[in-house]
C-alpha cells in the first residue's frame, strides 16, 4: 500500500511539472511572436479596454511620412503605434498616413496612386449635373425641295451672250444676273413700237394713232417683253434687243 501511494505521489509530481513546463513554453512563444510590450493596442474588441495613442504622429519607417499608427489590413480593427508581426496574420503590420484615407482626413474618399493612373490610364474629372442630349443616326437621302424650284425662261429665241454663272450646284443671291441674252425677234417689235410712237406725237392730226401705240406695246409684251423691260424702251427712245436674265430667288444653279 505505501510503495502506490509512492507511486500516486510522483506522476502527481511529474503531472504538475510538466503542466508547468508547457505553459511557460507557451508564454515564451506568445511573447516572441506578438509585439513589443510598448505596441499596445489602440482599438480592441467590443468589451476590451481601449488605450489611446500619443497625439504626436509615429514615425515611418522610411522616415519620409508620419505615420498615424499601424494595422493588419486583414483584421483592420486594432490599432498599433509600432510596427511588427501581426498577433493574428503571419505578415507584418501595415503603417496608415494621414493622407492614406484610412482615418485620416480624406478617410470618405477614393484615392489612386499616380503612378498607377499613369499605367492604367486612369482619367479623372469633376462631376455636374446637367441633361444629356439624346443622339439618334437614321439613313436618309438628299434630294431638292419641289416647292422652292424656280425656272428661269427667255421665253424668246436667242443667243447667250454672256454667262454669268459656270456650273450646277454655284449659289446665286436673289436679283443676281444669271445670263445676257440676244433676241432678234425683239429688234422688228421695238422699232415698230418706236416708229408709231414717234408718228403720234409729231404730227398732231395723228392723234388718232392711240391704238396703234398701244397695238405695238401689245406686240412686245407678246414677243416676250416684261413690263420692265418696255418701260426702259419708252424711256430710252431706241432699242433695246439684249435682255439679261436674273435670279428670282436665292439658292444654287441646278441641273438643266
Amino acid at each position: 500500500m505505501r510503495n502506490k501511494l509512492v507511486v500516486v505521489s510522483v506522476a502527481l509530481v511529474l503531472l504538475a511539472a510538466s503542466g508547468w513546463g508547457l505553459y511557460v513554453l507557451g508564454e515564451r512563444q506568445g511573447a516572441r511572436n506578438a509585439p513589443s510590450s510598448s505596441s499596445n493596442p489602440v482599438t480592441a474588441a467590443a468589451g476590451d479596454k481601449v488605450d489611446t495613442i500619443p497625439n504626436s504622429a509615429v514615425t515611418a519607417p522610411d522616415g519620409d511620412k508620419k505615420a498615424l499608427y499601424y494595422h493588419d489590413p486583414m483584421v483592420p480593427g486594432p490599432k498599433f503605434d509600432k510596427p511588427g508581426k501581426s498577433p493574428f496574420m503571419d505578415m507584418q503590420l501595415v503603417p496608415v498616413y494621414a493622407d492614406s484615407g484610412a482615418g485620416g482626413k480624406d478617410a470618405s474618399g477614393v484615392t489612386i496612386n499616380p503612378r498607377a493612373q499613369q499605367n492604367l490610364g486612369i482619367r479623372t474629372s469633376t462631376v455636374v449635373s446637367g441633361t444629356l442630349a439624346p443622339g439618334i443616326e437614321a439613313v436618309g437621302s438628299v434630294a431638292w425641295n419641289e416647292r422652292d424650284v424656280a425656272v428661269v425662261a427667255a421665253r424668246a429665241n436667242g443667243y447667250v451672250e454672256r454667262l454669268f454663272v459656270r456650273a450646277p450646284l454655284d449659289p446665286v443671291a436673289k436679283g443676281q444676273a444669271l445670263a445676257a441674252l440676244y433676241v432678234p425677234d425683239w429688234v422688228a417689235a421695238q422699232e415698230e413700237y418706236l416708229a408709231v410712237r414717234r408718228m403720234s406725237t409729231s404730227e398732231p392730226s395723228h392723234s388718232d394713232m392711240k391704238p396703234l401705240v398701244d397695238g405695238a406695246r401689245q406686240r412686245m409684251r407678246l414677243a416676250g417683253m416684261s413690263d420692265a423691260q418696255i418701260a426702259r424702251v419708252e424711256a430710252l427712245g431706241k432699242v433695246e434687243p439684249r435682255i439679261t436674265m436674273v435670279a428670282p430667288i436665292a439658292g444654287v444653279i441646278g441641273e438643266l
